[in-house]
């Protein structure tokens, strides 16, 4: 076996166990290799894939798609019949506000 087929054994090798789903040592009794011999394959190959520069072109880089910006919202303080105040900084609902004041007022039974 040359050294390119080697390299290409092992490269599937590790392809193989990494979609089966088993441990490292399922796999290897599966197969009938050695568990050090996996480790050491795929380290060599994450290694490898560490090791390559990031920036070739555009190949990298991924495409990104920016959200429209949301308009500031102003804080609304709602001050209740007790004193207190509510200062409140996130778009809400009307209908909710509401409730949320009705329930804060009403006395507690």
């Amino acid at each position: 076996m040359t050294k390119d087929e080697k390299i290409a054994y092992w490269r599937q090798q590790v392809e193989r166990f990494r979609a089966s789903g088993l441990s490292v040592k399922n796999y290897c009794a599966q197969e009938g290799i050695a568990v050090a011999t996996l480790h050491y394959w795929r380290k060599r190959f994450a290694d490898a894939v560490e090791s390559r520069p990031m920036f070739n072109g555009t190949e990298g880089f991924l495409p990104v798609t920016l959200a429209p910006a949301r308009p500031s919202v102003s804080p609304v303080e709602v001050h209740l019949l007790s004193g207190r105040s509510l200062k409140l900084a996130a778009p809400m609902d009307a209908g909710w506000l509401q409730t949320l004041v009705q329930v804060l007022e009403s006395p507690c039974g």
